[in-house]
């Protein structure tokens, strides 16, 4: 499964589980296939995301690889409250998830600032009489 941003969705692609709403009613069901129409009306009724059937992994051993890193990085979070039962069957429950096929979301790479606005030239706009004077 593929968790994605509705601008990225592709036509072709099923939805892997169901869309709703904060309050849990159904907007649209598991299995259905995106469509330009339905993109747009997931647009519309301000979806942020969706997840897709899918994989992000170009092979078994990519797979393999991330699973293997996350565990370890699972580990290393939790190693300081292994005496804690209830933390520890949260970790148990993330480790499931990862098994099943839910991973975390990339970090953003970051952008670049924006460029600063060009300076105005030529005279100044004037708006009112009042500006008039002050100029």
């Amino acid at each position: 499964m593929i968790r994605l941003r509705v601008e990225q969705l592709q036509p072709g692609q099923v939805l892997a589980q169901d869309v709703t709403r904060q309050d849990g009613m159904v907007l649209m069901s598991q299995g259905q296939e995106i469509t330009a129409e339905v993109k747009s009306l997931l647009t519309r009724l301000e979806v942020p995301e969706v997840v897709v059937e899918g994989d992000t992994f170009a092979s078994e051993e990519e797979r393999q690889a991330f699973l293997a890193e996350m565990e370890e990085e699972l580990a290393r979070r939790f190693s300081r409250v292994e005496d804690d039962p209830v933390l520890m069957g949260l970790r148990e429950l993330y480790r499931r998830r990862l098994r099943q096929g839910c991973y975390p979301r990339p970090k953003p790479k970051p952008q670049p600032p924006p460029p600063p606005p060009p300076e105005p030239t030529g005279p100044p706009v004037i708006y009112s009489k009042k500006d008039r004077i002050k100029a």
